[in-house]
């Protein structure tokens, strides 16, 4: 009894650390990360995320693999790849994508390689 107790808190401290290591992207319809999820994305190779365009937020977290969200004006379509103008690092945590960059809507997030 007192191994398989070990073993299942081995087991979850393992998972809590896995988790801790991802890229997370999660979008949101509200401006301010409220709300129901509209879109999560997570992995600890997650690197490039399209902003669907009914999503207004999004909760950025970096892992320990990649450096900071960059964000970018265009995508190829819903699933693909950035595309157009660079815009900028991004702070993580919540960021609103109609109005983080005056006059422009960010519409993908992709990381760099460290």
């Amino acid at each position: 009894m007192l191994a398989n107790n070990i073993i299942a808190t081995l087991v979850l401290g393992l998972a809590a650390t896995v988790s801790a290591a991802n890229n997370k992207a999660n979008e949101y319809k509200s401006g301010d990360c409220s709300g129901s999820l509209n879109y999560g994305h997570t992995g600890v190779k997650l690197a490039t995320v399209t902003m669907d365009d009914s999503s207004h937020s999004v909760y950025l977290a970096t892992g320990a693999t990649y450096g900071p969200w960059l964000a970018y004006e265009g995508k190829t379509s819903n699933g693909g790849s950035c595309t157009g103008a660079y815009l900028g690092d991004l702070p993580g945590e919540c960021v609103n994508l109609d109005n983080h960059f005056s006059g422009r809507r960010i519409r993908c997030v992709a990381k760099t390689l460290v």
